[in-house]
C-alpha cells in the first residue's frame, strides 16, 4: 500500500507538470485599465499606451512573483514612467482561499499603490500588515517589489537598487518551537519523573504560543509545498524549517513525533475538552481501523489534488483558521464543530482519524523500519 501511495503521489505531480498556465493578458489589462493597448516589449512586460486622443505611452506592466505561505504567488503590477505602482491584479497565488480575502479586503493593496520601486516595500513600514496573514502579505509586497524594480531598470532606464540580503527571522516563536522540541525529547525519558506535568506545559505553551498568538500549526499546506518543490528562503521562514526538520529528525531517530502529542495546538484543544468532560470513551477497534484507512485516503487525495493543480492550498481542510483566527468557510466552521463536541467523548478525534500529519509520520516510520530491517538483513548476511 505504502508503494501504491507513492506512485499515486509521482503520477498526481507528473500530470501537474503538464498542465497550463492561465494567459496574462486579462490580469496585465486589469493591472493598468486607463491603457488602450498593451505592446509587449520585453518577455513578460508590455508597453501600455492610451491612443485617445493621441498615442501616448502612460506605463508597463509586467509580473512579478514571491513565496508566500501556500506556494507561489503572482502578481501583475502595472508601474509610471516615473518608477511608481500604479495598479496591482492578481495573477495567481496558492494561498488558503478565506486568509487571502482578508489580505484582499484589507488596506494592504491600498498602502502598496504609489509605492516608488527605489522603496523598501517593508511590511509594517512601508506597507500595511494583516494580522494572522504574515506570509502572505510579504509575498505580495515582494512579488510587487520585484515587479516594480524589474520595469524601472529594464525599460525606463532608473538606477538599480541595492538588493539587502534577507536577514535571518529568528523571534519568539522560533524560540518557543525550539524549547517544545527539546522538552518533548526530554519528556519521554525513562529517567523523566515530572512526565505528565510537563507534558501538560509543553501543551498549553503549544496552545498558547503556536496557536492563538502566532497561528502556526503544521498543516498540509505545508506538505504539499514540499512535494511541489516550493522551498521559499529559509531566512525568512526559518520557523517552519524547523518544525519539518525536527519533525523528520526526531521520527527517524526515536521513532516517534514529539509534535503531534507533546504541542501541537489543536491536539492541546482536544485534550483540554476531554479533560473538562471526564470522557475516556474509545472507538471500537474495528471502527478504529475503518476510519484510520479513511484518514489515509483523504489525505492520499489531499496530496494528488495539490500535486495536479500546483496548488498547495487547494486540497487543505484544516479547521485550524477556524478555531484560532475565526476565519475559514461554513464547512469548515461546521466541521470544527463537530470534532469539538467529538472531543467531549471521544480521546482527540480528529488527531486519530482526520489530521493529515498522522499517515505523513505514519509513512516516515515504516520507510524508517524498513530501512532498519534491511540493515539487520545485510549485517546478518556479511556476518
Amino acid at each position: 500500500m505504502a508503494l501504491a501511495a507513492v506512485v499515486v503521489v509521482l503520477a498526481g505531480w507528473i500530470v501537474g507538470t503538464f498542465r497550463t498556465e492561465a494567459e496574462l493578458m486579462p490580469f496585465l489589462a486589469q493591472a493598468m485599465p486607463e491603457a488602450d493597448r498593451l505592446d509587449p516589449v520585453t518577455v513578460g512586460t508590455y508597453a501600455a499606451w492610451k491612443t485617445e486622443p493621441e498615442n501616448i505611452l502612460i506605463g508597463y506592466v509586467t509580473t512579478g512573483k514571491a513565496h508566500g505561505y501556500g506556494g507561489e504567488m503572482t502578481m501583475a503590477v502595472a508601474v509610471s514612467l516615473s518608477g511608481t505602482v500604479e495598479g496591482l491584479a492578481v495573477v495567481g497565488h496558492r494561498e488558503t482561499v478565506s486568509f487571502f480575502r482578508r489580505v484582499w479586503r484589507s488596506d494592504l493593496l491600498r498602502s502598496l499603490r504609489g509605492k516608488s520601486y527605489a522603496d523598501s516595500f517593508a511590511v509594517g513600514r512601508d506597507v500595511d500588515g494583516v494580522t494572522g496573514a504574515t506570509y502572505s502579505v510579504r509575498a505580495l509586497a515582494a512579488a510587487v517589489k520585484r515587479a516594480s524594480r524589474k520595469i524601472a531598470v529594464k525599460n525606463l532606464g532608473l538606477d538599480p537598487v541595492p538588493e539587502v540580503s534577507p536577514h535571518i527571522r529568528f523571534g519568539f516563536p522560533e524560540a518557543v518551537l525550539i524549547a517544545l522540541f527539546a522538552l518533548g525529547i526530554v519528556g519521554r525519558m525513562s529517567r523523566f519523573k515530572p512526565k505528565k506535568a510537563a507534558r501538560w506545559v509543553s501543551l498549553l505553551l503549544g496552545l498558547t504560543v503556536l496557536g492563538f498568538l502566532y497561528n502556526m500549526p503544521l498543516t498540509i499546506v505545508l506538505i504539499n509545498k514540499l512535494l511541489l518543490g516550493f522551498w521559499p528562503q529559509w531566512q525568512t521562514h526559518l520557523y517552519w524549517y524547523l518544525l519539518i526538520l525536527g519533525i523528520l529528525f526526531v521520527s527517524t531517530i526515536d521513532n516517534r513525533n514529539p509534535y503531534c502529542e507533546w504541542f501541537c495546538p489543536f491536539g492541546a484543544v482536544q485534550e483540554c475538552l476531554g479533560v473538562v468532560s471526564g470522557s475516556k470513551r474509545r472507538v471500537p477497534l474495528r471502527a478504529h481501523n475503518l476510519l484510520r484507512w479513511l484518514q489515509r485516503g483523504l489525505v492520499l487525495t489531499a496530496i494528488v489534488v495539490a500535486l495536479i493543480f500546483r496548488n498547495p492550498g487547494i486540497s487543505s481542510y484544516e479547521v485550524f483558521g477556524a478555531f484560532f483566527r475565526l476565519i475559514g468557510s461554513n464547512v469548515l466552521f461546521g466541521l470544527l464543530g463537530i470534532v469539538l463536541i467529538a472531543s467531549l467523548f471521544i480521546r482527540r478525534p480528529w488527531c486519530s482519524y482526520l489530521c493529515p500529519l498522522r499517515p505523513v509520520t505514519d509513512f516516515i516510520r515504516l520507510i524508517r523500519n524498513w530501512f532498519r530491517e534491511l540493515w539487520v538483513r545485510l549485517k546478518s548476511k556479511s556476518a
